[in-house]
């Protein structure tokens, strides 16, 4: 059976559980919705068609702990992974659950922020640093430039008319 790859997006309807299974084993789980809307040309209005829920399985250890961190019930993400299909019976009747095994989970932008808190781990997986900000510059926490005008690739300035010093046609370090 080949596996079926997808992305999903929506929100936590509640907050990521942390189970151990034993033997140095552990899964995170969460449930999230998605909202399915349309633009109605008749009305000229976004509408909302329905909503569809589905379970989340974090089998991926240092994963699953950074989604536990990180996000709380109502959160956007974004998550990637495997759909399992699972058969069963319930009072004699078949069923049938869809999860999802994720790969990797972020949040969404286009309705949140982040700060990115890069952690690194040594071999047997423990944490080398405390996974603080990169930097409090002037674009805010978390940023890697220390100033508007510097290049977040390598640290360069930037000389003006160079296609990645200006975001929408606005020079970098311009509100």
């Amino acid at each position: 059976m080949s596996d079926i790859l997808t992305t999903v997006v929506g929100r936590l309807t509640n907050e990521p559980v942390i189970r151990d299974l034993g033997a140095g084993r552990e899964v995170v789980s969460f449930r999230m919705a998605c909202n399915h809307g349309f633009y109605d040309r008749q009305t000229g209005a976004w509408k909302e068609s329905s909503t569809s829920y589905l379970s989340v399985d974090v089998w991926r250890r240092h994963l699953g702990r950074n989604v536990k961190q990180t996000f709380a019930k109502g959160d956007p993400v974004i998550v990637h992974g495997r759909l399992y299909v699972r058969e069963f019976e319930q009072e004699g009747r078949p069923r049938t659950a869809v999860s999802l095994v994720a790969e990797a989970v972020g949040p969404d932008l286009n309705t949140a922020t982040a700060v990115v808190n890069r952690v690194r781990r040594a071999a047997d997986g423990s944490l080398l640093d405390d996974g603080t900000p990169l930097s409090d510059g002037p674009r805010g926490p978390g940023t890697r430039a220390e100033h508007p005008s510097m290049d977040v690739r390598d640290g360069a300035p930037l000389e003006p008319g160079d296609p990645v010093s200006e975001v929408a046609g606005a020079p970098v370090g311009r509100t």
